[in-house]
C-alpha cells in the first residue's frame, strides 16, 4: 500500500513538473515577443523624433512661410508686452429689469 501511494505521488509530481515546464516555456515565448515589439516601437519612436526634429526646424519653417504664405520675419521693435495693448472699456448696459405679469383670472388654476 505504501509503495502505491509513493508511486502516485511521484507520478503526480512528474506530471505537475511537466505542465509547469510547458507553461514557463509558453510565457518565455510571450516575453520574447513583447521584447521584440518594444524594440520595434523604440525604433519607430526614434524615427518619429528625427522626423519631428526635421519638420519643426525653424529655418525650414521660415522658408516655407516665405515661400507659401508670403510671411516675413518679425522685427524686434514690433514685439510688445501685453500691458502695452490698448483695451477698450466694456460697455455699460443699462440695468433695467423687465417684469411681466398677467392679472389673476377668476376660477383658473395655475
Amino acid at each position: 500500500m505504501g509503495r502505491v501511494v509513493w508511486f502516485l505521488l511521484f507520478a503526480v509530481t512528474v506530471i505537475g513538473m511537466f505542465v509547469i515546464k510547458n507553461r514557463v516555456i509558453g510565457l518565455e515565448k510571450e516575453l520574447n515577443g513583447i521584447k521584440a515589439q518594444i524594440q520595434t516601437d523604440q525604433k519607430a519612436i526614434h524615427v518619429l523624433k528625427a522626423e519631428w526634429a526635421y519638420l519643426s526646424n525653424p529655418d525650414r519653417l521660415r522658408a516655407l512661410g516665405r515661400r507659401h504664405a508670403g510671411m516675413k520675419q518679425i522685427e524686434g521693435n514690433r514685439i510688445i508686452t501685453i500691458s502695452a495693448l490698448p483695451f477698450k472699456e466694456p460697455e455699460q448696459k443699462p440695468s433695467v429689469v423687465r417684469v411681466s405679469y398677467s392679472p389673476e383670472r377668476s376660477g383658473a388654476t395655475p
